[in-house]
């Protein structure tokens, strides 16, 4: 599988793993995230979140074996019928998203998401992460707290 094709098959991963087939503002806004990243380019940032999400895996395996050819992947259900169209929309996007087509909705502002009915959220948002807008999102994206300063011992 060439470079892009590897790049988008992540994509596509992950975006099923965390908003579904047609979650185009969360895809997009997780994207931008994943791009913004420091751990060695786009590739190894999907690549972590891939790794990161074995739960995800472990309950839907055929994910593993999405690819933007949107051939069934081995593992699909048999009790769901295999829509390829849902599968080259989101191809279509993932490819988009790597060619810069596609806008932040978060405008720059999104580091991390998690699900809006979450444990992880709640604790996020009790450690001083803030909430961004990024439109109809499934997801919650969040902004970082600042760094804190040490305060200096008065003597």
């Amino acid at each position: 599988m060439a470079q892009i094709e590897l790049l988008a098959a992540l994509l596509m991963r992950v975006w099923l793993a965390e908003a579904g087939w047609t979650a185009e503002a969360d895809h997009a806004a997780m994207a931008h995230i994943l791009m913004a990243e420091r751990h060695g380019g786009l590739e190894q940032a999907v690549a972590q979140m891939v790794d990161r999400h074995s739960n995800a895996l472990a309950q839907r395996p055929w994910l593993i074996g999405l690819n933007p050819d949107c051939h069934e992947p081995a593992g699909w259900p048999q009790r769901r019928p295999w829509v390829p169209v849902l599968c080259a929309a989101l191809a279509d996007r993932a490819y988009r998203m790597l060619r810069g087509e596609l806008p932040n909705p978060c405008h720059g502002e999104a580091q991390q998401w998690r699900a809006k009915r979450s444990r992880a959220l709640r604790s996020a948002i009790k450690r001083g992460y803030r909430r961004i807008g990024c439109g109809d999102t499934v997801n919650a994206f969040l902004r970082e707290p600042p760094p804190t300063k040490r305060r200096r011992a008065v003597r």
